[in-house]
């Protein structure tokens, strides 16, 4: 082959590959494992993740190479609601080690759910901690609205637009309490801001299980002999024992074994006498001789032994 026809298959090669057609990418938002099932899809993620974490204008918990995980958590999230993940970002804060959307995104998620007939609706009554809203909707296929109430007084929280912004305020909050009763899979993990407030000032505590009472301790204080008065768990896991009148003060085990200070003092029974055997039977009396009369004089030699005792 020349240079001429062997340069012309070179062009042809990379001019096809400059026009190239984009691929299509086969993705349903519906699916929340699709994206990581789907190579390509997981591929174009990371790739926005990558481009969210080196900008400067999104928020500071999203800016840094060390926070493309995060950006990917975003963007995901995102793609599974069809909407700008940019825009999304700007709508996030980080709070306890918790992402949290803002309250308005979380409304505007509800409302472009295809699920929806018609958007939510709002309507108000009342007053002060009374003023009260219904939250309604109707999912396609059905004929009857769903609804949720709620007043101030039940769900305010310490944000300071509770009193300012009341109505707003109340809208937010009634289309997540509406999507966590009527459409949960739109908000599943996700905690709009208040919940994640709520989270921050009431944290989940661990209770402790005191050393003392152990499995192994208690079994142990149950299989002691009964007759080891004062025996308790803390003597069993400790050597050392603590004084109620030494502040509390570590001191040496007592030689003896420690008495309940309400018993009364009793005296050392004496040991009861062995019960005496009864006497042995006496022996059987020997049967008393026969006498034979001597009515006649017999010849010892001559007697008939069997006629002596017929």
């Amino acid at each position: 082959m020349s240079e001429e026809k062997a340069l012309a298959v070179v062009n042809q090669k990379v001019e096809k590959a400059v026009h190239k057609e984009p691929e299509f990418i086969n993705y349903n938002p519906d699916d929340p494992v699709a994206l990581y099932m789907q190579p390509s899809v997981f591929a174009q993620l990371q790739r926005v993740a990558k481009l969210m974490a080196t900008s400067q204008l999104v928020p500071k918990h999203l800016q840094g190479d060390d926070k493309i995980s995060d950006c990917f958590l975003v963007v995901a999230q995102a793609f599974r609601w069809r909407m700008d993940p940019f825009a999304v970002a700007q709508c996030s804060f980080v709070l306890s080690g918790k992402l949290g959307y803002e309250g308005k995104l979380i409304a505007a998620v509800i409302n472009a759910s295809p699920r929806l007939a018609v958007s939510l609706n709002y309507e108000y009554d009342g007053k002060g901690d009374d003023r009260r809203v219904r939250v309604f909707a109707t999912l396609r296929g059905e004929d009857k609205p769903r609804e949720v109430f709620g007043t101030v007084g039940e769900w305010a929280t310490q944000n300071p637009k509770w009193k300012t912004m009341q109505d707003q305020m109340l809208s937010y909050r009634g289309a997540r309490e509406w999507s966590r009763r009527h459409m949960p899979e739109a908000v599943l993990g996700v905690y709009a801001d208040e919940e994640v407030e709520e989270i921050a000032i009431h944290p989940m505590t661990h209770v402790a299980t005191p050393a003392s009472l152990t499995v192994e301790a208690m079994s142990l204080a149950a299989e002691a002999p009964t007759q080891q008065k004062g025996l308790t768990v803390d003597s069993i896991t400790s050597p050392q024992t603590v004084d109620a009148e030494d502040d509390g003060k570590p001191t040496a085990a007592p030689t003896k074994p420690p008495t309940t200070p309400t018993a009364a003092p009793t005296q050392r029974a004496k040991p009861k006498a062995a019960p005496v055997a009864p006497p042995p039977p006496p022996p059987p009396t020997p049967p008393e001789p026969v006498e034979i009369e001597d009515e006649q004089d017999v010849d010892p030699e001559d007697a008939d032994v069997d006629s002596l005792f017929r």
